[in-house]
């Protein structure tokens, strides 16, 4: 169940606000969260957990340093949400920040600090147990998460980051699969929702919040991305301003191509990967991501009917070492192998495109999209064409989890 893929962004700042402390810690405290925020923006989370290192040393009862490094490992294992190697730290400082922020509430319950340092737990302890399919410990973080939320504004209705938060865990609540929902009238665990409130408090981050701006508008595209395919204009604006501001950023860059791609923009495409790969060495890119994004300028080409192009850019693809292909995100590998088996059809190599083919349908529901899957079992009937009348749009790309 993918209820938190649009969360991809949300916690690449999602605690920059200031903690109770003297004159002096404060300015230390609020420095420290800046300079980290800024890293994570910028897609640099070795250095940014550096900063949580630096904020549990130096403020050692205070919840901020471990939800910090929480913001930053969920914002890892949303690219990947079947990489288990940050599960136990996240476990783990979720159980620190939670014994923290409750004694900042028993110490002061009327500050709002301990509140919002519970509910960013809460949340991001939500997510883990959501992508591990532990829906009953996800329904229980959740309903915490909207309570200590809820509390945060009613101490401190001014504070308009607050509502980038308690928006987006409306929208989940109130956007559950149907199998979900039909218990959500008799388990108290399952969180209620709020739709009315939940798009409406993303968007006023985006307009008034102080330090949430960016990630809000991350949301706020996926968000509107979700409600109607006539909002995808807006969204490209949005996230064109996110990459010419951060241009470190990998997901910006990939999330922005894909939607060109998506809106049958496809030079504009062609040209956003051109772009992404010429500042390969400026920004010292991994090269998984000139591969995710070569495969967006193939799947240009497909759709451009330009046969010859879709096979040169695949070849360069093809330069990546194996192991490099072997450390793609999971949700990429059935992608690269659908494409792979269409470019091998467009080469006339039939038997290695079927091979690729089942290796695809293999890999089950589970893990393999609808579209994705469909477009595979077509190939093993009929070979991938780029004719009018073939099956150029069957890529089965039309979406990235957890990404820009």
């Amino acid at each position: 169940m993918k209820l938190f893929i649009i969360l991809i962004f949300l916690w690449l700042a999602c605690d920059l606000l200031l903690q109770p402390a003297v004159a002096g810690d404060s300015l230390s405290l609020k420095s420290l969260k800046t300079e980290g925020t800024l890293l994570r923006l910028r897609g640099d989370f070795d250095a940014a957990n550096r900063i949580s290192d630096q904020l549990k040393e130096s403020f050692p009862k205070n919840a901020i340093g471990y939800t910090f490094n929480l913001n930053t490992l969920m914002t890892r294992l949303s690219w990947d949400e079947n990489d288990p190697s940050f599960d136990q730290t996240i476990l783990d400082d979720g159980a620190a920040a939670l014994s923290l922020c409750q004694n900042e509430i028993e110490e002061n319950p009327r500050d709002f600090h301990g509140y919002y340092n519970c509910g960013q737990a809460h949340f991001i302890l939500t997510y883990l147990h959501a992508v591990r399919g532990n829906y009953y410990r996800a329904g229980t973080n959740g309903s915490e998460t909207i309570y200590y939320l809820e509390e945060t504004l009613q101490l401190n209705p001014a504070l308009s980051d607050a509502k980038l938060h308690l928006g987006i865990a409306y929208y989940f609540a109130d956007n559950l699969p149907p199998f979900v929902k039909v218990f959500s009238k008799y388990l108290w665990f399952i969180p209620t929702g709020n739709s009315r409130k939940s798009l409406p408090y993303v968007k006023k981050v985006t307009e008034e919040g102080e330090f949430f701006k960016d990630v809000a508008k991350y949301i706020y595209v996926d968000l509107l991305l979700k409600e109607s395919e006539e909002n995808r204009l807006v969204a490209s604006e949005f996230l064109w301003k996110l990459v010419k501001k951060y241009p470190e950023n990998k997901r910006f860059h990939i999330r922005y191509i894909s939607l060109l791609v998506e809106m049958e923009k496809y030079r504009d495409a062609q040209i956003a990967v051109e772009n992404f790969v010429s500042t390969w060495e400026k920004y010292n890119r991994d090269e998984i991501d000139i591969v995710l994004a070569r495969l967006w300028a193939t799947r240009a080409f497909f759709s451009l009917q330009d046969a010859s192009g879709a096979i040169a850019v695949f070849g360069d693809i093809e330069k990546a070492s194996p192991e490099t292909r072997d450390r793609l995100p999971s949700w990429a590998k059935p992608r690269f192998s659908l494409i792979h088996a269409q470019i091998l059809d467009l080469r006339n190599q039939r038997a290695a495109a079927v091979e690729r083919y089942r290796k695809v349908v293999s890999m089950g529901e589970k893990y393999v999209g609808s579209k994705i899957l469909k477009a595979a079992k077509k190939g093993l009937k009929v070979p991938f064409s780029l004719t009018a009348e073939g099956n150029a749009g069957d890529s089965g790309i039309r979406q990235i989890p957890n990404s820009p």
